[in-house]
């Protein structure tokens, strides 16, 4: 049987792409972000998507405790709260556990016999593992 752990809510799709574009928001100082903000710059990533969808998905992302939302005049701006690296470990180790059964070694075969990491990435994470030793 595999385990879950229990601290790590994985976002769907939409959710996520949202988190991403909040999380990059905020990376780039942008301090009132907000549905009409994100619509607005990203309109390559999310213009299909209704206003009231936004607000939706930015509503579940408070929920689940990613954002947390202000009120700056008429908008409600998101706040981030969740950690995007710390996201993307659990979210890995999750994939992994799930996925693959906790065989680290199946993913990293797989990707690199579907050409995904290349030889200098095997030479990168080489040098990063003896860096650590």
């Amino acid at each position: 049987m595999i385990k879950k752990k229990k601290d790590f809510t994985k976002l769907p799709a939409s959710e996520l792409q949202i988190m991403q574009l909040i999380w990059d928001m905020n990376q780039k100082g942008v301090k009132d972000i907000h549905a009409g903000a994100l619509l607005a710059a990203y309109p390559d990533e999310i213009g299909h998507l209704a206003l009231t969808t936004v607000l939706t998905l930015i509503s579940r992302l408070q929920t689940k405790g990613f954002i947390r939302l202000e009120k700056h005049g008429r908008a409600n701006c998101a706040i981030v709260i969740a950690d995007e690296d710390e996201y993307k470990r659990k979210a890995a180790a999750d994939f992994v556990a799930t996925v693959y059964e906790n065989n680290t070694k199946g993913l990293i075969s797989a990707l690199y016999s579907d050409g995904i990491l290349s030889k200098e990435d095997i030479a990168e994470l080489r040098q990063e593992i003896e860096n650590d030793k």
